[in-house]
């Protein structure tokens, strides 16, 4: 019985992954966009839970470091988190394979670069795992992989940017 349910989950996979691959380019990044953010905010009573017991406030990154925030940072936070992690895996037979560690393995290194506080690497990790498996989605074409990730990650970075410009 658990054998069939795991065959069951791992066809839908991948007839998901074949109906998002015929979509055109904007909608697949648009739907992976929008999948971010629904998975921030499934994450978010576990982030609100993990300030609460760690009692610190999430400060993030500070607002005044425009081209930073919002150029910078995704391309060397993608660079580092995804493609990096991407190709050296790729050179170990061990892991050559093992998209799922990959991408697991890739969200751990994209939270703990977002040290701005325990629910703020919490946050990241989620994040990553939408980053991580965007990379992984367009891995055939290594430059779309990177570009396109480093896309979804200044549009997110965009929006919070917004945020917390109004907020302040």
């Amino acid at each position: 019985m658990r054998n069939l349910i795991f065959k069951i989950k791992r066809l839908l996979f991948w007839k998901l992954l074949f109906l998002l691959k015929r979509k055109p380019y904007w909608v697949q990044i648009l739907i992976f966009y929008v999948t971010s953010i629904v998975v921030t905010i499934l994450s978010a009573p576990f982030i609100y839970l993990t300030e609460q017991v760690t009692e610190k406030g999430e400060t993030g990154p500070d607002t005044n470091l425009f081209v930073l925030i919002l150029i910078i940072a995704p391309i060397l936070e993608t660079y580092f988190s995804q493609h990096l992690v991407f190709k050296i895996m790729q050179h170990w037979s061990v892991t050559k394979k093992k998209y799922g560690i990959y991408i697991i393995l890739s969200s751990l290194i994209f939270g703990v670069l977002h040290t701005y506080s325990a629910s703020y690497v919490v946050y990241a990790f989620t994040v990553g795992l939408i980053l991580s498996y965007t990379y992984y989605f367009y891995c055939k074409n290594p430059g779309i992989a990177f570009w396109s990730t480093a896309l979804i990650h200044f549009l997110r970075n965009s929006i919070a940017y917004i945020y917390l410009f109004f907020e302040t």
